[in-house]
């Protein structure tokens, strides 16, 4: 059995195979007998795996006695192996040069760390690891892009159950193509049956560290709304395609980088109609416990601790944001409607805070999730200052039963796109109100460099018609000398962080530099930065004139 590719197993350096940088064949860094005791000493810390792979050569491989004892000599060298390839290509020993061959590729094949490459992959490191599964950054040598792997856990390997529930993980996600879906590249084995698959690294942080930032609920609400928005029109595709995900929760959905969003974690997912037709080797869900198991479990003083994380091959998904059917494991029931309760406890966090069910421990979460006690949320949901149509459709789609629930993630989607559309209607005509009655410099801009839109007081002060100011990139009016200076802090804004009284010169029709004192915020996700400047030439100058008196 293969160790597991995590981190704390992957950072001891110990990589008898060497660095591949040519093809499949390891550089050689020294010869063998150059060896220091440092050495030695780490090549008797890898012992448990080269054991292991003589075990496997021995049991699996099925070689005579004199060729299993020449791979088991070359195997606690790549050196030697190298070495090997060459002396038999001399000779035209055929049988001892594909021996060697095999056994430089054998070792990263059972045992993938940190700098290892195996089939055309490198290792890099671990990023994550679930209930299930570890998630692996690395990269695809041939194609020069970086991508993930993910892995099933070491405890899990031998669980049939879970390794077909890993695989049906694989299949389902790779068959959802849409931008809020991470792709699937790529599924393997290795040598010892593990499997593992490949897919698109993401960068970005999760709804829940976002959401963790705000001072209070109401922070931002717009920005939060917009991702929900997205979220809501993944899971409609899904559900389109007969798939539910049934582990809905902030910390699985990923905001990325130009306002992408993704839902992640598919390891739950369950067809429930037509749409993802079953591969050859048949698509399945598998058998789960009776409430009453379950509620042994979570009577289980060592859950108390779990109170966030999905219980592997016991109940299947998160007691805070689970419908009260899927508590109680009444998996013929669960359908589309189950991921509407799911949405509805996103957005129950967006709003107030908290999910719909809190408590002290994993035990009394389950308790309330089973018994659906929604009373708290409900008051806090009514005392939130949402508006009322939020609030409505939230405690729509926590309702305890499923019938009385949206049919499926289509129909937020539409209520939460029209509520959005509405609301920047009005916020339209409240921004050209305020716009024209301020006395400063309001204006959107992108983070691509142009304006959106400026009120009547950038005419007035530069003298620049309007569709001058919009159809050039603001730095052609920037001061040569400042320009390093404004990109820097457009670096920042795209970043998500405030400009506070920055100064900059912008040039006038007559060719003359007023400055500007800006203030400035973005919305990343949106590329969009609004920002209020103040002409405050005259100050500046009246400031110089002092100091040249001074002098």
């Amino acid at each position: 059995m293969a160790s597991s590719p995590r981190k704390d197993e992957r950072s001891n350096g110990d990589r008898p195979n060497g660095d591949r940088s040519n093809g499949d064949r390891p550089e050689v860094d020294r010869p063998e007998d150059d060896r220091t005791d440092d050495d030695r000493t780490q090549n008797q810390r890898s012992a448990p795996t080269l054991d292991a792979r003589r075990v496997t050569i021995s049991a699996d491989i099925g070689w005579n006695g004199s060729t299993r004892e020449t791979a088991e000599f070359m195997l606690d060298s790549a050196p030697r192996a190298a070495a090997a390839i060459g002396g038999a290509s001399a000779v035209g020993d055929e049988s001892l040069r594909d021996t060697a061959e095999f056994v430089l590729d054998f070792p990263a094949l059972v045992s993938p760390r940190v700098g290892d490459v195996f089939h055309r992959y490198q290792i890099e490191g671990e990023i994550a690891s679930g209930a299930m599964g570890s998630i692996l950054k690395g990269k695809d040598t041939q194609l020069g892009r970086e991508i993930a792997f993910k892995f099933l856990l070491e405890e899990y390997r031998g669980n049939k159950e879970l390794r077909e529930r890993f695989m049906q993980e694989a299949r389902i996600t790779a068959r959802l193509q849409h931008p809020g879906i991470v792709p699937v590249y790529e599924f393997h084995q290795l040598p010892d049956q593990e499997p593992f698959f490949t897919m698109r690294l993401v960068h970005g942080r999760s709804l829940k560290d976002l959401l963790r930032e705000r001072a209070e609920p109401s922070q931002d609400l717009p920005r939060f709304l917009g991702i929900f928005e997205k979220v809501c029109q993944t899971l409609a595709y899904a559900h389109s395609e007969g798939v539910i995900h049934r582990d809905l929760k902030p910390s699985n959905i990923m905001v990325a980088e130009f306002g992408v969003v993704h839902v992640m974690d598919w390891g739950l997912a369950k067809v429930v109609g037509p749409g993802i037709p079953a591969p050859e080797s048949g698509l399945h869900d598998f058998p789960e416990p009776s409430s009453d198991v379950i509620e042994d479990l979570y009577e289980d003083p060592q859950f108390a601790d779990r109170t966030w994380s999905t219980v592997a091959g016991r109940v299947l998904g998160t007691p805070a944001y689970m419908p009260p059917e899927q508590a109680r494991g009444e998996v013929a029931r669960l359908d589309k409607r189950a991921d509407v309760f799911g949405l509805g406890a996103i957005l129950c966090v967006i709003l107030t805070g908290r999910p719909p069910y809190v408590g002290k421990n994993g035990a009394e979460i389950y308790r309330k999730a089973v018994k659906a006690k929604l009373k708290d949320a409900t008051a806090r949901l009514d005392a939130c200052r949402a508006d009322p149509e939020l609030i409505a459709l939230a405690k729509r789609c926590l309702a305890v039963k499923p019938k009385d629930r949206p049919n499926d993630a289509r129909e937020i989607a539409q209520v939460v796109t029209a509520y959005l559309e509405t609301h920047m209607q009005r916020a339209e005509r409240d921004l050209v109100r305020f716009f024209e009655l301020s006395l400063d410099l309001f204006c959107l801009a992108s983070l691509d460099g142009y304006f959106r839109r400026v009120n009547g007081n950038f005419s007035r002060v530069l003298g620049y018609t309007e569709e001058e100011l919009l159809t050039r990139p603001f730095l052609d009016f920037v001061h040569p000398g400042d320009r390093q200076k404004t990109l820097d802090k457009m670096a920042q804004l795209s970043r998500g962080l405030p400009v506070v009284r920055f100064q900059n010169r912008y040039r006038n029709v007559r060719g003359k530099y007023r400055w500007f004192e800006w203030t400035a915020k973005s919305i990343p996700e949106e590329g969009v930065i609004f920002a209020v400047a103040r002409d405050v030439t005259d100050r500046i100058q009246f400031e110089e004139q002092l100091r040249a008196i001074s002098r």
